[in-house]
């Protein structure tokens, strides 16, 4: 089964947010205590989508976060690969420009060609798909919930 794991629920939680407010520079602690998720965990997220170069870091009393990237120039292939890694479905699926062969059925696969195809496709999807679309697609303009963007992924 598909699932996004909890560091990815996280980071589009915060991605969200900072789409939201625009602008203005909003701490990890004040996007944990807004939706209840563990400031250590969000923290790591977050330093993560820094060192990709997708959120900015401001230092200081008054520092926090705020995004890199126009929401809607930042799509959830690039997201997902910030926190995940490279956006594989299989092992026989290509990494960076490289195939993994570390599949012994490589040779008979009965699945390979279609499971690449699905995986092509996925990815187009993703690579689509925008943080704004999920930011703003039927918001109530509380920000507190940011979960009912996220029910467009499993429609």
């Amino acid at each position: 089964m598909l699932a996004l794991t909890r560091k990815t629920e996280y980071a589009l939680i915060a991605v969200c947010h900072m789409a939201r407010v625009g602008d203005r520079i909003v701490s990890a602690r004040d996007i944990a205590d807004a939706y209840k998720v563990p400031l250590p965990l969000l923290m790591n997220v977050l330093k993560s989508l820094n060192h990709c170069g997708l959120v900015r870091s401001v230092r200081g009393a008054r520092g926090g976060y705020s995004l890199a990237v126009p929401p809607e120039r930042l799509s959830l292939a690039t997201l997902l690969e910030a926190v995940e890694g490279p956006l594989r479905l299989v092992r026989c699926v290509p990494s960076n420009g490289e195939s993994d062969e570390s599949c012994e059925l490589i040779g008979s696969c009965p699945i390979r060609y279609p499971v690449h195809k699905l995986h092509d496709k996925l990815r187009a999807f993703l690579d689509n798909f925008s943080v704004a679309e999920l930011a703003f697609d039927d918001w109530d303009g509380d920000a507190r919930h940011p979960y009912k963007a996220l029910s467009v992924l499993v429609q």
